[in-house]
């Protein structure tokens, strides 16, 4: 193998070990046994030997239904969020079995941590998906996943100088979607707790952070009734999913968030709660009113008691 396709397999497989990676040792370990890859390392070897065959082919095909199955697909993606990141790693070390020991060890510490970053996308954009969890969007992103691990694998060993360009936009594109697939991630785990928790009792003051309660006694000098978490779905300003406070003072309601390292508030329009409300499986939806403009947040079910009821429209 020369420099370029060395440099194509390690960041190629590092990349979609993260996605799937017991897809991608059936593949590597089935192009090598079938000839359809020549030249890999002797590390690498060992993928074509019948037993892991086997138990890749196995374990893929729990992946592949788990992977269509709303609500299974998260727990399943957290179990792998050490399994992916260290399979990437050894991958990567492996594709590196014919370079100098100190680029074996730069391999394997980039391997694991852009496994790690793409499990993260994988996990964070599944999250999303979970905004409207019905099988067929999480049937067409899985099917979207295997063919994207099965194509950029077939461009990484045959035609590694164009593999590598579009290596680097997938993780550049990693990257930048990351800020808003951790939020999601904070936003569907937190919705998770909340749904349980609402089962058996409710959520409490003492879990509010010193920023939003010292926030809050500035806007209401005596304690404010109340002081509920949420999430800006659309709020002008803040990015989806950014994490913020609802507070209850001098009659009406405020947002309070910190954004770039400083806590902040805004007020909607003068009103006893939201204009509207949407019960959800895990989030409900609360409308309310800023410049007569709509800014609709999502609050934990466990948290259904803080807002007023609606009045119903005569």
């Amino acid at each position: 193998m020369g420099p370029a396709q060395t440099l194509a397999a390690i960041l190629g497989l590092s990349t979609v070990s993260g996605i799937n990676l017991y897809l991608t040792v059936l593949l590597v370990g089935a192009g090598q046994r079938y000839g359809w890859i020549h030249g890999l390392p002797s590390d690498l070897a060992i993928l074509s030997h019948p037993v892991v065959l086997g138990v890749a082919a196995l374990l893929f095909l729990l992946e592949f239904l788990a992977d269509k199955v709303p609500f299974i697909t998260p727990i399943w993606d957290g179990l792998h969020t050490f399994i992916r990141p260290i399979g990437g790693a050894l991958l990567a070390l492996g594709a590196a079995g014919e370079l100098h020991p100190v680029a074996k060890v730069l391999a394997l510490l980039a391997g694991g941590t852009i496994a790690l970053g793409t499990h993260g996308s994988k996990m964070g954009v599944r999250l999303l998906a979970h905004t409207a969890p019905e099988p067929a969007s999480h049937s067409v992103l899985s099917v979207a996943e295997d063919l994207g691990v099965a194509a950029l694998l077939a461009l990484a060993y045959s035609h590694p100088a164009i593999a590598l360009p579009v290596i680097g936009m997938v993780l550049v594109a990693t990257a930048l979607l990351l800020p808003l697939l951790l939020r999601a991630l904070a936003f569907v785990l937190t919705g998770f707790r909340g749904a349980l928790r609402s089962l058996v009792g409710r959520g409490t003051r003492d879990e509010v952070p010193l920023w939003a309660e010292l926030k809050a006694l500035e806007l209401a000098p005596t304690r404010p009734a109340e002081v509920l978490p949420c999430f800006a779905r659309r709020v002008k300003g803040l990015p989806r999913f950014h994490g913020a406070f609802l507070v209850q003072a001098g009659g009406s309601w405020h947002l309070v968030y910190r954004r770039w390292f400083r806590t902040r508030s805004l007020s909607f329009d003068a009103a006893p709660g939201p204009v509207r409300t949407f019960p959800g499986l895990l989030w409900d939806t609360a409308v309310f009113l800023r410049d007569g403009k709509p800014q609709i947040l999502l609050t934990g079910r466990d948290w259904r008691h803080a807002l007023p009821p609606v009045p119903a429209t005569p």
